[in-house]
């Protein structure tokens, strides 16, 4: 089934930004940008996969949830613009020479910031495994689905192995 695939990507993407913040937590704030890179790199894929192959098909069929493709681009344009905020915040965290006590506090209203991504992850991620990918494995035929789900696990399998390899 595609949940299983897209669950897999999105706890993959999980790992990569838990590994950026334990980093930042430390204080290690090249470590950390490393990281955010890693999870920009497979989510800008991930995104991509949804935006090529399951929208198009989601746009398609009759939808049985309230959510329309637009919807999901819509997130998409918000994780993107979110993401691009935390990226230039901890760029210029990087740069700053604080004491330890600024430096905490920077670090925790950077959480703080990364909190509100997260929380739009979660509830995008939700209405993609509790509505697109059920109405798209009921509605699609299977060699339909045997060809997406191969082709995105393809491409995910490239993304991640070249995230790996610069781990």
């Amino acid at each position: 089934m595609l949940v299983e695939i897209i669950q897999k990507q999105h706890s993959d993407l999980h790992e990569l930004f838990a590994r950026h913040q334990e980093a930042l937590l430390q204080g290690l704030f090249d470590v950390a940008g490393t990281w955010l890179e890693h999870f920009h790199v497979c989510q800008t894929a991930h995104i991509q996969l949804e935006e090529n192959y399951l929208l198009p098909e989601f746009a398609k069929i009759e939808r049985r949830t309230k959510w329309d493709a637009s919807l999901y681009q819509k997130e998409h344009e918000k994780i993107t613009q979110l993401f691009g905020n935390i990226t230039q915040d901890l760029e210029w965290l990087a740069e700053q020479e604080l004491d330890e006590s600024q430096k905490r506090r920077n670090i925790i209203a950077l959480l703080d910031k990364e909190k509100t991504l997260k929380g739009l992850l979660e509830h995008h991620e939700e209405r993609e495994e509790e509505g697109m990918l059920i109405d798209l494995n009921e509605q699609l035929e299977e060699n339909q689905l045997k060809e997406l789900k191969l082709d995105i696990n393809l491409t995910w399998a490239e993304v991640i192995a070249s995230v790996k390899e610069t781990a």
